[in-house]
C-alpha cells in the first residue's frame, strides 16, 4: 500500500484556551457583581430601617409641637418638611376612621401594630416599596383624651437608590461577561478559519510539488515504456506461436506484457493528475453522463471477467442509476465528470455490489452519489483516501480519488465520503450551478 504523510494540522488549542480564559474572567466578574449586589441589598435593608426610624422620630417631635389636634393642613406642612427624607403619607386616625391626612397612601388600611422598628422583609415588597408605621399615644392630652394614632408611610430613598445602583451594576457586569464570551468565540472562529486556510494552502503547495514531480516522471517514463510494451507484445506473440498454452516461458512473457500495461496505466494516471488544471463547462445532461460512466465500468468488468474466467469464477456486478430528480442540463465539463464517476463506480463495484448511482439537485447544487455495500471507509481514513498515492488496493495507483476530488473542486464543488445508511461507503459530490 502506497501512502503519503498526512497533512499538517493546526489544532485550535490556543483559541480554546482563550475561550476558557474569557469564560473564567466572565464568570468571576458575574460572581463578583452578584456577591456585591447581595451585600448591597443587605446593606440597603439596614439603611432603609435607619431612614424609617429617623423619619418616625422627626414626625413624632413635630407632631408634639402642634397646638391642639393637627388638621390636614398641619399634616401637609409636616409632609412637605420631610418629603426629601422619604415621607410620602401621614394620617391621623381614631379607630378605623381617618380624621386628617396628607399625601397618598399605597397600603390598604391602618397598621394595628404598636410602635415597633420598621421591617424591610416581605412588607417592603408588599407595600410597593414603602414602610408603614403606626405612632400611638401622641397628643392624647391635647386631644381631650381621645385615642388618636398617626399612620405614616415612608419610602426608603437611599435604600432604593442603593438597590437600583446594584441592579445597574449587575446588568453592566452581565453585559461585560457576554461581551467577553462573544469576543472569545469570534477569536476562535477566526483561528479556526485561519487554520483551515493554512491547511488548504499547505495542501495546494504539496499538490503543486507532487504535480511537478509526476510530470517529470511521466514524461521520462512514457517513451521508454512504450518501446518496452511494444517489444514485449511482439515477443509474447512470437512465443505464443512457438509454444503451447500453459508453457512457463509463454506465461512469463504474458506477465511482462501485463506489467508493462500496468506501468502504462500508472503513467497515464500521473498525466491526468498533472493536467487537472483547466475545465471547459457547458450544458450537458448529468444523467446521460452517469449512465455512460456505468456502462463503461461494466463493460471493462465483463472483459476482465472473460479474461479471468480461465482460472476463476467471473464477477457479477449490479449497478443501478437513479436519475428521476436529475436536471435536464447542468454546466459541466462532461468528459472530466465522466472520469470522476467512472473512478467512483469502479471503486464501489470493487468494494461490494450492489451499487447505486444517484443524480439529483438540492437547491442550486447538483448532487452525484455513489453508494456501495462494501466494508465502508474507516473514519480516520476518510480524508486520507483523497491524498495522492494512498490506496487500499494491491494493484491501485492511489491517484483516482485525488484526481476525482481535484476535478470536482475545479467545478467549485466538494467531494467527500460518508457512511452509508445501508452499510458500506457513500461518495457524494456537490457541484454548484455556476
Amino acid at each position: 500500500m502506497l501512502a503519503t504523510m498526512p497533512p499538517s494540522r493546526v489544532t485550535p488549542l490556543a483559541g480554546w484556551s482563550i475561550v476558557a480564559i474569557f469564560v473564567l474572567i466572565g464568570g468571576a466578574l458575574l460572581a463578583t457583581v452578584w456577591t456585591t449586589r447581595s451585600s448591597v441589598v443587605s446593606a440597603s435593608d439596614a439603611v432603609g430601617r435607619g431612614d424609617a426610624i429617623a423619619v418616625r422620630e422627626a414626625v413624632r417631635a413635630d407632631v408634639a409641637e402642634v397646638d391642639g389636634v393637627p388638621t390636614s393642613e398641619d399634616l401637609q406642612v409636616l409632609l412637605e418638611q420631610h418629603r426629601d427624607e422619604g415621607l410620602r403619607y401621614i394620617a391621623m386616625t381614631e379607630g378605623r376612621q381617618v380624621v386628617a391626612a396628607a399625601g397618598s397612601a399605597v397600603t390598604v388600611g391602618p397598621d394595628d401594630d404598636d410602635e415597633r422598628p420598621p421591617r424591610l422583609d416581605q412588607r417592603l415588597s408588599l407595600d410597593h416599596g414603602r414602610i408603614r408605621l403606626t405612632l400611638r399615644g401622641l397628643r392624647r392630652m391635647k386631644a381631650g383624651g381621645r385615642a388618636l394614632r398617626y399612620v405614616v408611610e415612608i419610602e426608603p430613598v437611599q435604600a432604593n437608590a442603593l438597590r437600583d445602583a446594584s441592579t445597574l451594576t449587575l446588568g453592566i457586569g452581565a453585559i461585560a461577561a457576554a461581551t467577553l464570551l462573544g469576543v472569545a468565540f469570534v477569536l476562535v472562529r477566526r483561528e479556526a478559519r485561519r487554520a483551515r486556510e493554512e491547511r488548504e494552502r499547505e495542501r495546494e503547495r504539496r499538490l503543486a510539488s507532487l504535480g511537478e514531480m509526476s510530470a517529470v516522471l511521466a514524461h521520462e517514463i512514457k517513451n521508454p515504456l512504450a518501446s518496452l510494451k511494444g517489444n514485449a507484445q511482439l515477443l509474447a506473440q512470437m512465443i505464443a506461436k512457438a509454444l503451447p498454452e500453459g508453457d512457463k516461458p509463454r506465461a512469463k512473457a504474458e506477465r511482462v506484457v501485463d506489467e508493462a500495461i500496468r506501468l502504462e496505466k500508472l503513467t497515464n494516471d500521473l498525466l491526468r493528475f498533472v493536467r487537472t488544471g483547466a475545465i471547459n463547462r457547458e450544458p450537458v445532461e448529468p444523467a446521460a453522463i452517469a449512465r455512460d460512466a456505468v456502462a463503461g465500468v461494466l463493460a471493462a468488468k465483463r472483459a476482465a471477467d472473460v479474461d479471468a474466467s480461465r482460472d476463476s469464477e467471473p464477477t457479477i456486478s449490479t449497478v443501478t442509476v437513479v436519475a428521476d430528480a436529475a436536471p435536464k442540463t447542468w454546466p459541466l465539463d462532461g468528459e472530466r465528470i465522466r472520469e470522476v464517476l467512472i473512478n467512483l463506480v469502479d471503486n464501489a463495484v470493487s468494494a461490494g455490489p450492489p451499487v447505486e448511482v444517484r443524480v439529483r439537485t438540492v437547491g442550486r447544487l447538483l448532487v452525484l452519489e455513489v453508494e456501495d455495500r462494501g466494508p465502508g471507509v474507516p473514519a480516520d481514513e476518510r480524508e486520507k483516501i483523497f491524498e495522492p498515492f494512498f490506496t487500499g488496493k494491491t494493484q491501485g495507483t492511489g491517484l483516482g480519488l485525488a484526481v476525482a476530488r481535484r476535478v470536482v473542486e475545479l467545478h467549485g464543488g466538494t467531494l467527500a465520503v460518508h457512511e452509508s445508511p445501508h452499510g458500506g461507503a457513500l461518495f457524494r459530490a456537490e457541484i454548484p450551478e455556476s
